[in-house]
């Protein structure tokens, strides 16, 4: 696992975006439509 205070640093630094969600560590199941739009809107989905 990468530190989160690492991980923002390295997003940041690539001008990546992220999303932060209080969650466990199945985000993927607790969060499925936060996940799913993220991962459309970098693939470039317009609705």
């Amino acid at each position: 696992m990468i530190d989160p205070e690492l991980q923002r640093f390295m997003a940041k630094r690539m001008q990546a975006k992220n999303v932060e969600l209080a969650s466990s560590h199945v985000s993927l199941l607790s969060h499925p439509a936060e996940i799913a739009g993220l991962i459309l809107e970098a693939a470039g989905y317009q609705a």
